[in-house]
């Protein structure tokens, strides 16, 4: 029986899913919050999500918390053309809040070896796309190579272990390897 070959479009969102895990890795190891793509309410932060249906990279995007967004909705619902003073301090506010965010994520993912670019996104105009790494940030490279030292570490650790309790000590499984 032969397997069908799955769809691109399902190869590129599990791409797209692991480079999402990545993004959100490094704006917590930022010490930004992360918010889940479904966003239970009162939590506020970086919301990153795959761009569907279109596939094109990992959607970045700041969420203030709720009692700022109440309030800024209160304030429309009272003032519904939206002309007054407090409407007019609420969207200067978020719109400052949007650019400041997005200027830092944008900033800490590049500085990570993230490829980012925009949306084009009217509707939410602080928005950007992560498209790919291009390298690993600076603290994952080393978490990884203090990884693989401790792992090596060990595995010499067992194979002189077991050498020791072997019947046959110059058998291949026990030589050092060669030069």
């Amino acid at each position: 029986m032969t397997e069908t070959p799955a769809p691109a479009g399902s190869e590129r969102r599990f791409q797209l899913e692991a480079l999402r895990d990545l993004v959100q890795a490094e704006l917590a190891a930022a010490g930004l919050p992360v918010v889940p793509g479904d966003g239970p309410t009162g939590t506020a932060g970086a919301v990153v999500t795959v761009d569907m249906p279109d596939l094109r990279g990992v959607l970045v995007d700041w969420r203030e918390h709720d009692v700022l967004v109440d309030a800024a909705q209160e304030a429309w619902f009272e003032d519904p053309h939206r002309e007054g003073e407090e409407c007019a301090a609420f969207r200067r506010l978020l719109s400052s809040i949007g650019e400041a965010m997005s200027a830092a994520m944008r900033a800490i993912l590049t500085a990570a070896g993230m490829e980012v670019a925009g949306t084009g996104n009217d509707y939410a105009p602080d928005e950007f796309l992560v498209t790919r790494r291009v390298v690993p940030s600076v603290w994952r490279a080393r978490r990884d190579a203090r990884f693989t030292r401790r792992y090596e570490s060990m595995v010499a650790a067992w194979n002189v272990r077991n050498a020791a309790a072997c019947p046959k000590p110059d058998c291949e499984h026990h030589q050092p390897p060669a030069p």
